[in-house]
């Protein structure tokens, strides 16, 4: 009795889907950003401490990292969402502060 073992290229087509390319969904909502937001002057800070985070780089064209030197955390942040970040009300790190 002998088996027939799908050939390499078999393997790899039968993992692929076929079909559409998924679309992109301009309708829904961006997530609310609660890890970090903007000062007036454009400083992107971290909403657990206040302190204004450290670009550390840009990954893949979609993603910024960011590091808290204060609480050593990494915060990742995809740029369609930093860019629409509004800024905050000046005495928004005050009510951060507050809250703690």
């Amino acid at each position: 009795m002998t088996t027939c073992a799908p050939t390499g290229r078999a393997k790899r087509q039968s993992r692929r889907p076929r079909g559409h390319a998924p679309v992109a969904r301009d309708a829904e909502p961006l997530p609310r950003v609660v890890a970090v937001f903007r000062r007036s002057d454009d400083t992107v800070c971290h909403t657990r401490c206040g302190q204004p985070l450290t670009l550390q780089g840009v990954r893949a064209l979609l993603e910024a990292d960011f590091y808290c030197y204060r609480c050593l955390t990494h915060v990742t942040i995809p740029l369609a969402v930093l860019d629409a970040l509004p800024p905050a009300p000046d005495g928004a790190r005050d009510a951060v502060l507050a809250g703690r």
